[in-house]
């Protein structure tokens, strides 16, 4: 039978979701009742400054679903995707860690711990088809790549790796690896990308090796609501393994800590004293004690009583003093109204110059390609039919089957002659030597070729040799090439840009990296241009030159320059301005920094008078006070009280009220 009466209301439960990707991400609400876990409502937010500016990023989001919620959640747990996650130390890599400490701490969140998202996707994915997980599971982020093997439900590789334009060429490399260990499952799963349909699309139009796949793969989309439930499902699941076994560990950190300490467990901690109950009951007793019957059958106190009743008294009233000196608190956040102003601005500082410089040295297989060798040589009969003596000068080139070869000095040679019957002219001869005009075995021609000499008419001059030519060869060898050196030099420049020491610089100057300068200061090259070798060396000395601003003049200016456009009753800090360059110049004296600026001033409050007007109020006359004379957007209560009858209000002291500021 169940007796409405008796029967035990159920407590609704919030958590807030952070699911936190590398350039984006997605707070969530979760209403657990009934012993279910639901989604109240997300809001999604890109980040303004990498991971820099995550803090504002989430409070940007949460407030606007605390706001349209009416509520306040504490309790938080971070969704990621495995590259942020270290495998080595189990945890999430320590530049990520400080930065969601800072989060939470600056949110006054209760971090319950971390999931990865591989790990709800697997779950989602086994508690739907109600089968054992044979797949591989594919995580693509911006910049990185996530890959994920089960087999019969379980973990079996595990790998991420950078992402270049060709994904293709990634899942490649990782599949190669993982098919080491494993035959890979032929179903491919996708999951919460920009372009999942494309790269669906590629994957199942690549032709995959026999040994990766036996069979094509099938390619299944998951989509971002998929991948919330997945999320939603395992988490709820912790949640209950968490109440059942009443422990606080069950997720990727120890639940409650500052992500590094651990907070006293809540139910093993003493229950808090009821002091109002203890004061009352100490009362009765000393009345009951101290009064006595008169004749009249009525009660009267005497005066040993009275006094006992007095001290009673007294210390009821020191009792309470000292709890509420002492033990009343309240933390009071206001969300207040804030104008935001976004523009671009160009402003000129001063600023100053570093350098540094480092020894490199570097090598490569050189690329250049030459021919070497010796050129053929042999003696030749000139024949001269002219009627007059002529000289054949040194250079003079004679050619057979389109060979040209030149003498190599100056040869005479007599002019034709009669027989002595007159029947028959006789040429004039004499013997030179020729080498060929290139290298090469060409040039080794056999006996009995005829020359034809340049400009001369080859009936009247002509050449013969009366035996074969020899000396001639050629071979390939490599070289320096101009190119060889330039990549080189470039190398080096790459090199340096990484590993020369850093120029110290103090914690309010900014690098303008685009205006940074590399350059050689010497160069040593092992071979020139142009020389026989298989490896070319540069021995070089680097100077980077860097151009430094202070950060602090630059937003210093800027609130000089946003002044005039901010309300007089709201107030601009350097702290809530932040600014993207979007180009930098400079002249001899100044940098002149082109940037889009977002400055958010918030309104101008009095902490003291707030705390002086809301003192000892309940929360009906608080939120009347707040609105209608401070203009609060809105504000949220956390009284810590140990007397049941001080709840619902403030502290009667102002040094116990803790005033939080929080804009939009």
């Amino acid at each position: 039978m169940n007796i409405p009466f008796f029967s035990k209301k159920e407590h609704k439960e919030f958590y807030l979701g952070i699911f936190l990707k590398e350039d984006r991400g997605i707070v969530m609400v979760f209403l657990k009742e009934n012993n279910q876990l639901e989604l109240v409502d997300r809001e999604k937010f890109n980040y303004t400054n990498s991971w820099e500016n995550l803090t504002n990023d989430v409070d940007e989001a949460l407030y606007k679903l605390e706001k349209n919620l009416d509520l306040e959640i504490q309790n938080t747990i971070i969704f990621v995707y495995s590259h942020l996650v270290d495998e080595k130390i189990a945890d999430i890599k320590p530049v990520y860690l400080q930065k969601i400490k800072k989060l939470t701490k600056s949110l006054d969140l209760k971090p319950m711990g971390y999931i990865e998202c591989f790990e709800a996707i697997s779950f989602y994915l086994q508690k739907e088809d109600k089968i054992s997980l044979n797949a591989i599971l594919i995580e693509i982020d911006k910049t990185q790549v996530g890959i994920f093997t089960f087999i019969g439900g379980k973990i079996n590789s595990k790998k991420v790796m950078a992402r270049t334009d060709n994904i293709i060429a990634d899942l490649t490399e990782g599949f190669e690896e993982i098919k080491k260990n494993v035959i890979l499952p032929s179903r491919i799963i996708l999951y919460d990308s920009d372009d999942l349909n494309d790269t669906a699309t590629k994957i199942l139009s690549h032709r995959w090796s026999s040994d990766f796949f036996i069979q094509i793969p099938k390619v299944d989309i998951l989509s971002e609501d998929e991948v919330i439930n997945g999320l939603m499902n395992i988490f709820g699941e912790q949640i209950k393994d968490n109440a059942s076994s009443n422990q606080r560990e069950n997720f990727g950190f120890i639940v409650n800590q500052d992500i590094s300490e651990k907070n006293v467990d809540r139910e093993s901690e003493l229950p808090k004293t009821n002091y109002f109950k203890i004061f009352k009951e100490f009362k009765d007793k000393l009345l009951n004690i101290f009064k006595i019957k008169t004749k009249q059958n009525t009660f009267k106190y005497n005066l040993l009583g009275k006094i006992f009743i007095f001290i009673g008294i007294f210390i009821i009233i020191i009792g309470l003093f000292i709890n509420e000196y002492f033990f009343h608190q309240a933390v009071l956040t206001l969300y207040l109204p804030t104008q935001v102003v976004e523009k671009n601005v160009k402003i000129d500082v001063g600023y100053r110059i570093a350098s540094a410089s480092a020894d490199f040295t570097e090598n490569i297989n050189t690329t250049g390609k030459t021919e070497i060798g010796d050129k053929a040589r042999g003696q030749v009969t000139i024949h001269n039919f002219d009627d007059k003596e002529k000289i054949f000068s040194k250079g003079t080139v004679l050619q057979t089957a389109n060979l040209p070869f030149v003498l190599d000095a100056d040869i005479k040679v007599a002019s034709s002659t009669l027989t002595a019957d007159g029947s028959a002219k006789l040429p004039g001869k004499n013997n030179g030597t020729v080498t060929a005009s290139q290298i090469g075995t060409e040039g080794n021609i056999s006996k009995s070729q005829r020359f034809s000499i340049e400009g001369l008419s080859s009936a009247t001059f002509f050449a013969v040799n009366d035996s074969a030519f020899s000396g001639g060869s050629k071979k390939q060898v490599q070289t320096v090439s101009k190119k060889d050196q330039e990549n080189l030099k470039e190398s080096i420049i790459d090199k340096a840009k990484n590993k020369i020491p850093s120029i110290k610089i103090s914690s309010d100057e900014i690098i303008a990296s685009s205006l940074s300068e590399t350059d050689f200061n010497k160069m040593i090259f092992s071979k020139e241009i142009g020389e026989e070798s298989n490896k070319l060396t540069l021995q070089a000395t680097v100077n980077t030159t860097q151009y430094l601003y202070n950060k602090k003049t630059f937003i210093d200016k800027i609130l000089l320059l946003l002044k005039p456009e901010i309300n007089n009753d709201y107030n601009l800090k350097n702290e809530n301005i932040i600014y993207t360059v979007n180009k930098i110049s400079k002249d001899d004296k100044f940098l002149t920094i082109d940037a889009k600026i977002k400055a958010k001033a918030i309104i101008n409050i009095l902490p003291d008078e707030i705390k002086k007007s809301v003192l000892g109020k309940n929360e009906s006359k608080i939120n009347e006070i707040l609105k209608s004379r401070f203009k609060i957007d809105g504000y949220n209560i956390n009284i810590d009280e140990p007397l049941p009858i001080f709840k619902n209000y403030l502290p009667f002291f102002i040094k116990n009220i803790n005033l939080k500021n929080s804009s939009l």
